[in-house]
């Protein structure tokens, strides 16, 4: 009796065991199929555009070199025009200053040449003293001139650059740490050192 009872358990475990196998097989069939008929089916794509702003470094660059300030007015660096402005009123200003200057010691220079009594030097300067001073005046009116233009192609640049990167995109988590790390050496082995690492 007791052999019998424990035959029938062994047969209904057994058949509980094989039973359990069936459905397992079953759900990976069916699983393997799902997959499968979902393999065969179109799948939509989806094109997703980023939208970059309409904004022109061309037009940038040439709203700069016709009005200067006005390409950094239309890349939104409102800061920049005063700056701007500024900068090329005093380059202005000081050309203005030293070409009055030079043009006072030319023609003071000129009246002490030719000794005409109806035009006498303004000032108590010789003639080395005069020249001296023109050129002095003629040379700092140059280099203020060269000076602002070189100015006047900066702020060109400047606007140009900044409406290339404005479409630039800027990571956020920008760091820089040191790690150790293994260094190799030029006999084949290596060495602990420290990284320097940017994560950018």
């Amino acid at each position: 009796m007791r052999y019998s009872v424990i035959l029938a358990l062994l047969v209904f475990w057994g058949s509980a065991l094989a039973q359990d196998e069936v459905v397992e097989e079953n759900i990976q069939i069916k699983a393997d199929s799902t997959v499968l008929r979902s393999l065969d089916k179109d799948v939509a794509t989806v094109d997703i555009g980023i939208e970059a702003p309409d904004h022109s470094p061309t037009r940038a660059l040439l709203l700069s070199a016709i009005i200067p300030g006005l390409g950094q007015f239309y890349n939104k660096k409102y800061w920049k025009v005063p700056i701007v402005w500024a900068g090329l009123g005093a380059f202005a200003y000081f050309i203005k200053f030293n070409n009055e200057r030079y043009q006072y010691y030319r023609r003071n220079l000129i009246y002490e040449v030719e000794q005409d009594p109806d035009f006498p030097n303004e000032t108590n300067l010789d003639q080395t003293s005069l020249k001296s001073a023109r050129d002095q005046y003629r040379r700092a009116r140059d280099q203020v001139a060269l000076y602002g233009i070189l100015f006047y192609i900066v702020q060109i640049i400047d606007a140009h650059v900044d409406a290339h990167l404005i479409e630039f995109d800027v990571n956020q988590d920008l760091s820089v740490r040191f790690e150790p790390s293994l260094i190799p050496n030029y006999r084949g082995g290596s060495s602990f050192g420290l990284a320097l690492k940017f994560n950018f």
